[in-house]
């Protein structure tokens, strides 16, 4: 079985977009995937979870607990790579940015911030 970090380890830098990224942008698109994540596992949950149980708030709590730690540990160990892909196209319009990037990529930083609260 090949692991995640043999996996990451076999990738150039140009292949993986956090390695230029700024950490405050890295976190952000990780955070945005970890929401997306986070919102489709409660979707799946509650598509098998009968009337009964989801009447329950403590069952209601922890689930949603479940699928937050969950999506989390996922988006932090690279998820489905939907941070990576945010981030390739947030760095392609910092590229081409008339200040050279930086208070496009603060913008982008708090775009992100908004969507993943």
């Amino acid at each position: 079985m090949v692991t995640t970090a043999a996996m990451q380890g076999n990738l150039k830098a140009s292949d993986n977009p956090a390695a230029a990224a700024s950490p405050k942008l890295v976190k952000a698109a990780r955070d945005f995937e970890a929401l997306l994540l986070e919102s489709w596992l409660e979707k799946m949950n509650q598509s098998f979870v009968g009337e009964s149980a989801s009447l329950d708030p403590a069952h209601d709590t922890l689930s949603s607990l479940g699928s937050q730690a969950i999506a989390s540990a996922l988006a932090a160990r690279g998820g489905i790579g939907i941070a990576n892909m945010v981030l390739r196209q947030l760095q392609r319009r910092l590229q081409t940015a008339p200040d050279g990037g930086q208070v496009s990529q603060n913008h982008a930083v708090h775009e992100l911030g908004k969507v993943s609260r």
